[in-house]
């Protein structure tokens, strides 16, 4: 950085610091709020949101919220809150059995997509979305449908024992050791509270015995009027919706002297609370240190406190990263990453988190250190104005990267802020208003504020510290004595201050001259072959003498932004050692650019609003990017910096090949063997599928990857650039004749390439894959259907329909009738490469004894439909529910896209299947399914625990 503009920060910094601490801020003032919302409250004590809204129109969303979840239920009843949210599915009042996810399929309101639900500690959410709203009888059922969720779910015995295999099988859908890890972490955040006493999913041995009296009896003490909140938002007349909702809801009945809904708290703890989660089954290696923050009060949340409280955790926040980076790549790190995070303890805390990555085993110790260090180090000196300056500017830019996404808010989105007003009592916020407030409220804010808030964000009390590391680990975890011995270590050690690293600026080393184009035409729909309900205009072409193409085509659309794509072909069909080239593909984002590493780049990046990316994929070497308008020159620096000032850090790849033998080591374990042994089995020999060797990685440098870079990307003769956004071509064409035309370009002799996908094996293929010595329960089943078939959308088209057929039949005879798991996924993929072909994946898990029933159901339900074909009803349903789906879509047009597969003569079959919708015929679909199932070509793995 020069002089001059070191003092240009410093003495904004100054100024910052001098203009005192929350300067003029009132924080008593109120937060502007929407007042688009019209909220009451009927006479039995329920609430009701309505907002008008049409993002998409002709469409609204139907929700009931119940302020009851987990934290209500006895000890008896562990699980229960969760399991009456399925049983609302099977059964109300005015919709028996199944008849309410029939009706709405009639319309194309799909369940799973449209009709779902959802619990948590604290709250049960029931939704019926994007519901046509045409007629006024489908506005009354979706009413009707909430009203009963309200008060009249039917709870039947039968449905309640077909219910109790489902909710079983989710459970075991979880016994995985991620899932265990996640769960024992926040048990440890949530030590001494309800909190830590209670699971949404239940216990299975209550899943398994409870009484439907003991379900019933959860339910009408929880389930009433003045614990419940209907929300509609949507393409509606409010008033009209309102007058229903009186007329329907009024009725349900007061319950007079209900059970108090208790508010539970997390304990505060003076002493760090030390735990360790260990686990056979996982090979993470972790610690981290989560300190409670208690939440404002409910007047602050809609209060200008409440802002400022954000930005100012966000100037922290961002601060705290720099100083992470900084401190993982000192020469004395004490970790390999350092991650600091905001969360939440449900409604009762919030919370940070700052979590390590020890750089081995032996090394977790160290890491907590590290912890210890950065944190006391902010205690200790706090941030400085050199620090401040650039962390300002960058949360101010991102507070406008929030808003243009969320400024146009989905229907979806205003029914999240109305829940959370409901649960959380959180204000409804005019979103323009505040976007407003905080480019103001941040102007007013001080490197002082921030300072001034560490006690708090960094308090001493409320410290939990946890280790989460493989069984085989657990001899190198500290005690938790010496944890606490070492805390006190380092809180009474003098740390260093932090000295801010100087703000890099990218320099070029020399100022490129401006090379030519020789050869320049407008371009059409025509001259790329392009086949779109709308044409391609305002679209040049220009060929650079340097050999390379650059496409341009102006378009303004919702987003500022101009967007970048480049290919040449090559790729992973390069004649070269596969290997080193996927090495390379992995250490591709820690290559220097012009001196800047991996974070420098970045935060340089982000600061300019640009982006570069190279990557390789199996036909081309490829860039992708962008920028914002503001600067666009300094992408173009950097885009030509990628093609000449590239290296590979001898320290980077160090740590990357570490990082690779420690992959292999893990990989003894009985997961990765039967995934090596999938990919065997599953495909063709394939270079690269071949497992990495020590020998191999320890034989890799620096100049191996920097030298293979550049074979890659070093010569932009042959590449295609891609232009598409709001920038006119004329400015456009100085620059890429000054950074793109200027680069040195060699005419390239493409060699003899060599294509490496992969081609599913043909015939019956199977593995039934024995895991010793396992926690988990669950068996994990993939079976892979596969055909030739050509790479058309009307193929396309033919594979969803088939995809949507079967996950229905699989949700009602493996699902439902069975209770043999709780999701049954089903894919549909049509492929281009090796060769033209579909293959359909079905997976579960399950209870390892129901693996061979569930298998034959699976089969039982491709030979019916390889017999009979799709129903009518089947048919109707999903052509309206897709219908739906593409009149919902309002993205711009994707001209990148467009553009870039038309150039490389990948055929585009989403967008004319759009119009195939209607034209599906059943017929046609049948004998599709009869082609591509009857081959022989069937795959089947499983993954189960030896009993």
């Amino acid at each position: 950085m020069n002089i001059i503009k070191r003092f240009a920060i410093l003495l904004a910094a100054i100024i910052f610091a001098a203009s005192g601490f929350a300067q003029n801020i009132n924080f008593n003032e109120k937060l502007p709020l929407d007042q688009n919302f019209k909220v009451g409250k009927l006479e039995n004590g329920l609430t009701y949101y309505i907002r008008k809204a049409e993002n998409p129109k002709g469409k609204a969303e139907f929700f009931i919220v119940h302020n009851v979840g987990s934290l209500q239920e006895n000890d008896d009843q562990r699980g229960l809150a969760h399991f009456l949210e399925h049983m609302a599915f099977n059964g109300t009042k005015h919709f028996p059995d199944k008849r309410l996810l029939e009706y709405f399929g009639s319309i194309g309101v799909k369940f799973g997509a449209n009709i779902n639900a959802y619990t948590s500690m604290e709250r049960t959410v029931y939704n019926i979305s994007a519901v046509p709203v045409e007629r006024s009888v489908v506005l009354d059922s979706a009413l009707l449908a909430l009203h009963d969720w309200s008060h009249y779910i039917s709870c039947e015995p039968e449905e309640i024992e077909a219910e109790r295999g489902v909710v079983r099988e989710e459970w075991r859908r979880g016994d995985d050791s991620r899932t265990r890890m996640m769960k024992g972490i926040s048990r440890m955040e949530q030590t001494g509270s309800r909190f830590a006493q209670r699971d949404v999913i239940g216990l299975p041995e209550i899943i398994n015995t409870f009484s439907r009296q003991t379900l019933i009896d959860y339910y009408h003490k929880w389930y009433r009027p003045d614990l419940q909140a209907v929300v509609v938002v949507g393409d509606i007349d409010v008033n009209d919706i309102e007058k229903r909702i009186i007329e329907r809801f009024s009725t349900i009945p007061a319950v007079k002297n209900g059970a108090v809904r208790e508010k539970y708290s997390v304990p505060d703890n003076k002493k760090p609370i030390v735990g360790y989660h260990t686990d056979p089954e996982t090979k993470a290696l972790s610690v981290r240190m989560t300190i409670k923050i208690p939440h404002l009060s409910t007047d602050e949340l809609y209060s200008h406190k409440a802002q400022y409280d954000d930005l100012v955790k966000a100037l922290f926040l961002d601060m705290f990263k720099i100083r992470a980076q900084v401190a993982a790549e000192s020469s004395d790190e004490l970790f390999r990453a350092l991650v600091p995070v905001y969360g939440n303890i449900s409604y009762a805390s919030g919370t940070f988190t700052t979590t390590a990555l020890p750089i081995n085993n032996k090394g977790i110790t160290n890491a907590l250190k590290g912890i210890f260090i950065e944190v006391e180090r902010a205690r200790q000196h706090g941030f400085d104005p050199e620090e401040f300056a650039p962390a300002f500017e960058r949360v101010k830019r991102q507070l406008d990267v929030n808003y243009n996404r969320i400024k146009k808010p989905k229907n979806s989105d205003y029914v999240s802020f109305a829940v959370d007003h409901f649960t959380r009592e959180y204000p409804l916020l005019d979103i323009d208003a505040n976007y407003k407030l905080s480019k103001e409220l941040i102007e007013k804010i001080t490197v002082e504020d921030v300072n001034n808030h560490l006690d708090r964000i960094l308090s001493l009390e409320n410290r939990v510290i946890i280790f989460a590391v493989p069984e085989s680990d657990k001899e190198y975890l500290p005690t938790e004595d010496q944890v606490l011995a070492l805390l006190d270590e380092i809180k009474e050690t003098s740390l260093d201050k932090f000295i801010p690293l100087t703000e890099k600026d990218m320099v070029m080393k020399t100022t490129p001259v401006s090379g030519k184009i020789s050869k320049e035409r407008a371009l059409t729909s025509k001259d790329l072959n392009i086949k779109y309900e709308k044409s391609l205009d305002s679209t040049v072409e220009w060929t650079l003498a340097n050999g390379a193409k650059v496409i341009w085509k102006e378009e303004q659309g919702k987003e500022k932004v101009v967007r970048m794509r480049a290919f040449r072909s090559g790729g992973y069909a390069l004649p070269e050692d596969p290997m080193l080239a996927r090495i390379m593909d992995r250490y591709i984002s820690n290559y220097h650019v012009n001196g800047f590493n991996k974070n420098e780049l970045t935060k340089w990046s982000s600061s300019k609003g640009i982006l570069v990316k190279p990557s390789v994929s199996m036909r081309h070497n490829e860039f992708s990017g962008s920028f914002e308008l503001k600067e666009p020159e300094e992408f173009f620096k950097l885009l030509h910096m990628y093609f000449n000032q590239v290296a590979a850090d001898e320290k980077d790849v160090n740590n990357t090949k570490t990082q690779l033998i420690k992959n292999i080591r893990n990989s003894q374990g009985e997961v990765n063997r039967f995934k090596d042994s999938v990919n065997k089995l599953k495909f063709d020999y394939n270079p690269l599928n071949v497992p990495f060797t020590e020998e191999f990685i320890n034989n890799v440098t620096a100049k191996k990857l920097t030298e293979l870079y550049y074979k890659h990307f070093g010569n932009p003769a042959g590449y295609t650039f891609v232009f598409v956004g709001p920038m006119d071509a004329t400015k456009g064409k100085a620059l890429v004749e000054k950074y793109i035309a200027s680069l040195n370009g060699d005419k390239i002799k493409t060699p003899a390439l060599k294509y490496k996908e992969s081609a599913f094996q043909k015939g019956e293929v199977s593995l039934r894959y024995k895991a010793k010595n396992m926690l988990s329960t669950k068996a994990s089943v993939n079976r892979i259907y596969s055909g030739d078939v050509d790479y058309t959308a009307e193929n396309g088209m033919m594979a969803k329909f088939i995809t949507y057929i079967l996950r229905d039949r699989y949700m009602k005879s493996i699902r439902e009738e069975k209770g043999g798991t709780y999701h049954v996924g089903v894919t549909g993929d049509l492929s281009r490469m090796p060769e033209n072909s579909v293959n359909f994946t079905i997976d579960f898990d399950t209870d390892p004894t129901l693996v061979d029933e569930l298998l034959e159901i699976v089969q039982l339900e491709i030979d019916k439909l390889v017999a009979s074909g799709p129903t009518q009803k089947e048919m109707r349903e999903i052509k309206l529910y897709l219908e739906k789906v593409y009149k919902d879509q309002t993205e711009d047009t994707a001209w990148l896209t467009l553009i870039s597969d038309a150039i490389r003569q990948i055929p585009d079959i989403a967008t004319p299947a759009k119009k195939m919708v209607d034209k599906m015929d059943a017929g046609e679909i049948h004998n599709f399914a009869k082609k591509v199932f009857t081959t022989g070509n069937r795959m089947t793995f499983v993954f189960e625990p030896e009993l």
